[in-house]
């Protein structure tokens, strides 16, 4: 097999391999279109993200939007979650089997080393 054999069998691995991640890029079904078939009962038993929501209000046909309510549905959805993730992100962390240093304790013990430090400077003079 020569280098032209080489180059062709490189150049057909190459178009099969793009070939591959074509056909699967687009089998995904979009989240939208996954949070709108969860709907399809009238409630959203799933937790999406919240692009996720927006696009599906946005995508929404005209005759779901108008005879159903999907449109409040959604809203609804996307009001909770981003109500829980308001509040994982305003709960304060406790980690109990982390024990650190307060930070009151080293601004204590860094004050008491400068008046230490200012008292041995005033006594030398």
């Amino acid at each position: 097999m020569g280098q032209g054999g080489f180059r062709l069998l490189f150049a057909m691995s190459l178009g099969l391999v793009a070939l591959v991640c074509a056909g699967t890029a687009g089998a995904a079904q979009p989240c939208a279109s996954r949070l709108l078939a969860d709907w399809q009962d009238g409630r959203i038993d799933h937790v999406y993200p919240v692009s996720c929501y927006r696009t599906a209000l946005a995508d929404l046909p005209e005759d779901v939007r108008v005879y159903s309510s999907a449109q409040t549905d959604i809203t609804r959805a996307l009001q909770g979650r981003l109500a829980r993730a308001a509040a994982k992100s305003a709960a304060p962390k406790r980690n109990s089997d982390r024990h650190g240093v307060s930070p009151l304790l080293v601004a204590a013990i860094t004050a008491a080393i400068l008046v230490a430090a200012g008292s041995i400077a005033a006594a030398v003079r």
